[in-house]
């Protein structure tokens, strides 16, 4: 076979490979991070256990980036640098912890939400600085600091149980030191169970009696209801109290106002007694006049007593009224017809002389017509 195309068949070859190896990192690699739109932020801890480049950085246990730089600052404390996902939100109230995810150490930063009572805050945005990072305890920490304490907690220990030792002689000295004080203590507690056995057998019998058992069954029954009425009655003191202070309240706002309308009364208390003494010596006097006019009218001397007191007068009077009503109705059609002449003569005067008689021409011929309303009509005397 040829050597060039040998070589060209290793250069394919090589060609393929070298590609294939990068689409198989853009899929699988870094280059799929580089393929997504990230944002950078940054975060200070007072240290950072476990935490190198390219440490997960989670939210509700998602990934969402990872670490991209890790420095140690001048002051003090850890200054981490991470590329987040574009898509991610996170928001100022949140918290980022550093946690363990198991024994070997591997470190994992996580993102927590706050408690209700913290606002939630902004977003955060590329270049934003979070300088309140947290630590989580390590479980290995917690195991290597329990070390010491579980020594002196087994030597505590070892001293409960001499001290316990200690006790069970001393218990046993005494009991074999006092055999006789120890009976005499064990039968008067047998008395005292007697007694007590007494007492509850008076207590069942007192409790095994039907009718007390049926009377506490009822009584038990009834306290709901009793509850409910007392509940109830002191609803109805409540209400009556309320009233009685509503009512107190309305007695205090009339008082007050009263006391609106009698303080210029006492202001001018004086001059109201002397107008209210000259009142009632006006009413005396007025009293004394209608005494004399009384008596006046009782003695029959006067016009209107004999008006009152004479019938005969009463019957003149009621005749000379109806007979001033007669004339009156009489008098009427006279007036009519005067009435009537007057409108005659102002229309037509010739009707009043033989000239007019004689001239045979209409009445009212070349004279002009008044109106009606021009008319002044006479009065009659009426004597």
């Amino acid at each position: 076979m040829n050597e060039r195309v040998i070589q060209f068949r290793v250069g394919v070859v090589v060609v393929a490979a070298t590609i294939i190896t990068g689409i198989l990192v853009m899929l699988f690699g870094e280059g799929q991070a580089l393929m997504k739109r990230q944002y950078t932020i940054f975060m200070k801890f007072r240290k950072a256990p476990g935490v190198t480049v390219d440490t997960p950085v989670r939210k509700h246990g998602i990934l969402i980036g990872r670490v991209s730089n890790v420095e140690m600052l001048d002051e003090g404390g850890i200054l981490l640098t991470a590329r987040i996902d574009e898509a991610t939100k996170i928001w100022e109230s949140e918290v980022c912890v550093i946690k363990t995810e198991s024994l070997l150490g591997d470190a994992v930063l996580e993102f927590v939400p706050p408690d209700e009572e913290v606002p939630v805050g902004a977003l955060l945005q590329d270049g934003y600085l979070i300088a309140d990072g947290l630590v989580a305890g390590n479980p290995l920490d917690i195991l290597t600091n329990l070390e010491g304490n579980m020594a002196s907690a087994i030597g505590s220990i070892g001293s409960a149980a001499n001290e316990v030792e200690l006790l069970a002689r001393g218990l046993s000295n005494v009991l074999g030191t006092n055999d006789q004080q120890l009976q005499r203590i064990l039968g008067k507690s047998e008395i005292a169970l007697d007694d007590i056995h007494l007492a509850m057998s008076t207590v069942n019998d007192l409790v095994s009696d039907p009718e007390l058992k049926a009377s506490l069954k009822q009584t038990l029954q009834d306290l709901p209801a009793l509850f409910n009425e007392m509940r109830s009655t002191m609803t109805d003191a409540r209400t009556t109290l309320a009233g009685f202070q509503r009512v107190s309240q309305q007695a205090q706002t009339n008082l007050q106002h009263l006391e609106q309308f009698t303080a210029p009364l006492g202001a001018r208390g004086e001059e109201f007694v002397d107008n209210f003494g000259l009142i009632m010596r006006n009413v005396e006097d007025l009293t004394g006049q209608l005494v004399v006019f009384s008596q006046a009218l009782n003695e029959g001397e006067g016009t209107l007593s004999r008006l009152i007191h004479d019938e005969q007068l009463y019957d003149e009077l009621s005749e000379t009224v109806s007979s001033f009503k007669e004339a009156s109705r009489r008098i009427r059609p006279i007036l009519d017809n005067v009435r009537t002449f007057t409108d005659k003569v102002a229309r037509d005067p010739r009707t009043l002389g033989v000239k007019g008689a004689l001239d045979r021409r209409p009445l009212g011929t070349g004279l002009k017509s008044v109106p009606r309303s021009g008319l002044r009509r006479p009065t009659a005397e009426v004597r």
